[in-house]
């Protein structure tokens, strides 16, 4: 009889239970929690995968293999909560709530240097990307058809993407806008792909002054109607109608989307103008911005010092941040404007410096006193050189200064062999407790997509000693649960594409992620890195680096509720990068995109998940 009675109790109790907790309209009012229902698709619960699909972010500090779990708990204030390596270990009355999640569970990704209003103008604007010039005047044209009001000397045509590669190696001209008739007298401008130059009609030529003044130090007009660095900042986009406070909103918010369906959760906005401040803010106080930017404020006089100190924000939900300052120490590479040591290999120039070195030193220390991070824009060699001598003085400067405030080189893309070592040894003549406080800020696409030309401007040598370096500039002793100064991972978009699983798949290959075969002209396979390190640069890096305190990871409680679901397993030994696909995104444990299920092709050859790690152990 006790037998029958021992089983009937806790059964009677638990209906009991059960029925108290489903009259009772809200969950959060025992929990904080809701439970799961497939109408409410997010906010407060239980999630979990099936086994050990969750990767919470840590690695064991000698095998390198990632930590697994099953199940987390976001809290209602969009923070996680515990985390669970089984389902046994869960209550069984919690088990009620369980929201079930199809796929594999990554921390929210970021990309460590981009540039969101000016993606979303590219969204908006001419697209010209891999294009010749009849390409180009043909998409002029259908931008027009959309919208016939635009060219006029108010409303000009702007758009993003030419590479004179595809004109047959030579700069365009004004003329070149105009080969079409139906734009004869129009107001057309467009940034070349890596943002450096501007390509401007004949109707923008006659606004400036005849003859032209002298081109401004650091910048370049290398054919009429082109303008490079400090000649397009000083000579033509003063010229270029004024953009609105409305107009940033509708790029920012037009961006967003299409940044989260490439699992994008934030970026370090590497150069946020004054007038885009005002525009974030409202937006993340509001709650609109579904996003977290990490700003890198540019003075409206560019590589200057600007009072701001009314502008170091940090809003409490974490969406946007502003205590970084961007310096341009440089041009870049495809257009020889990428500052270098020795002359090109294919044009009698070093490139230009858009500020000189004593300028740069003395911005650099202005804005570290002012308990400002500092990210300097650095191409070429003689650039980087720049930037770490500015970085030294200013820390011998002003010894007192936490330096783990952390020092960035936006690019880091050609440095010199000495200058290699010598960014940590700057670092720990000053007595920093870290590895290193001077952190770079790569772009793997960068050396993939520069393949047609780097060994050309560069030569052999200096590529390979110098260009491109990732796995190099990694910590050799990674150490658990510490916080060293581990690069961080971007695009750089819109120069290139978003997809922060393009950028591993460029990282772990030295390939371009949008070609089938993989051209090896100007890359080096020992600076290829492993997956966990691509997945830690486009994620855990940047919030190391960036001193978010809310960016944590998902098994690390507290920090804000931000993941990805993947269709396919990054660390699979099979998995093809270029063809995993982002399921979910989720911000402060709020969906913020769902990948519509798409049709399956029967052919297509299914991708088992494998763990590249062998022998893997799930810790607590």
């Amino acid at each position: 009889m006790f037998g029958i009675l021992g089983q009937l109790v806790p059964a009677v109790i638990a209906a009991a239970v059960y029925g108290t907790f489903k009259t009772v309209t809200s969950y959060d009012a025992y929990f904080g929690r809701s439970p799961s229902s497939s109408t409410q698709p997010s906010g407060p619960g239980l999630y979990c995968t099936q086994p050990y699909r969750v990767y919470t972010g840590f690695e064991d500090a000698i095998w390198k293999y990632p930590e697994l779990a099953t199940c987390f708990d976001v809290l209602a204030d969009g923070r996680f909560g515990s985390v669970w390596n089984s389902r046994d270990e869960i209550s069984w009355w919690r088990k009620l709530w369980i929201r079930e999640v199809d796929g594999w569970v990554f921390p929210g990704f970021w990309d460590g240097h981009a540039h969101l209003t000016q993606y979303g103008m590219m969204e908006v604007g001419v697209k010209a990307y891999d294009q010749t010039v009849p390409q180009i005047i043909t998409s002029i044209l259908t931008y027009l058809e959309k919208d016939p009001t635009y060219g006029t000397r108010s409303k000009w045509v702007l758009g993003t993407g030419w590479d004179q590669a595809y004109f047959g190696g030579k700069m365009p001209t004004a003329e070149d806008l105009v080969s079409n008739p139906l734009l004869t007298n129009l107001y057309i401008a467009l940034y070349r792909v890596d943002v450096h130059c501007m390509w401007v009609s004949p109707a923008v030529l006659r606004l400036l002054p005849d003859p032209l003044p002298p081109t401004p130090p650091g910048g370049s007009i290398p054919s009429n109607g082109v303008f490079c660095d400090n000649a397009m900042d000083d000579m033509i986009l003063p010229l270029i109608p004024e953009i609105t406070e409305d107009d940033i909103e509708n790029f920012i918010t037009t961006a967003v989307p299409a940044l989260h369906s490439v699992g994008l959760v934030g970026i370090i906005d590497a150069a946020t103008a004054m007038k885009e401040v005002p525009v974030y803010k409202r937006l993340a106080e509001s709650g609109k911005l579904d996003f977290r930017v990490y700003g890198m404020v540019e003075c409206i006089k560019r590589n200057s010092f600007c009072d701001l100190e009314k502008y170091h924000f940090a809003d409490k939900a974490g969406q946007f941040t502003l205590t970084s300052a961007k310096i341009f120490a440089d041009g870049a590479l495809g257009s020889w404007g990428a500052a270098l040591i020795e002359p090109y290999s294919d044009k009698p120039t070093r490139g230009s410096m858009l500020i000189n070195e004593t300028e740069l030193a003395k911005v650099v220390s202005q804005w570290y006193a002012a308990d400002w991070q500092v990210g300097v824009h650095a191409i070429g060699d003689a650039a980087n050189r720049a930037a770490l001598n500015a970085f030294e003085i200013a820390m011998k400067l002003h010894p007192d200064i936490d330096n783990d405030k952390k020092f960035k080189i936006e690019h880091a893309q050609i440095i010199h062999p000495d200058d290699q070592k010598r960014r940590i040894d700057i670092c720990k003549k000053a007595g920093v407790r870290l590895e290193g406080c001077i952190v770079p800020s790569i772009q793997p696409t960068h050396a993939t997509s520069d393949m047609a030309y780097a060994l050309s401007r560069l030569g052999p040598q200096r590529l390979k000693d110098s260009a491109y370096r990732m796995q190099s500039l990694f910590p050799e002793v990674q150490v658990r649960f510490s916080h060293p100064p581990h690069p961080v991972l971007g695009s750089d978009f819109p120069v290139e594409p978003p997809s922060p699983i393009e950028g591993m798949y460029a990282a772990v290959t030295r390939c371009s992620p949008r070609l089938e075969t993989c051209e090896r002209d100007a890359v080096w396979d020992d600076e290829k890195l492993d997956i966990l390190q691509a997945v830690q640069g486009f994620g855990r890096n940047v919030g190391w680096t960036g001193m978010l305190e809310g960016w944590m990871q998902v098994g690390q409680m507290g920090g804000w509720a931000d993941w990805v679901v993947l269709d396919h397993d990054l660390f699979s030994k099979k998995v093809d990068l270029r063809k995993v696909k982002v399921k979910e995104t989720w911000i402060g444990g709020k969906r913020v995109f769902k990948r519509e299920a798409e049709p399956v092709v029967e052919d297509e050859p299914v991708v088992e998940a494998e763990p590249v790690f062998e022998g893997i152990k799930v810790q607590a």
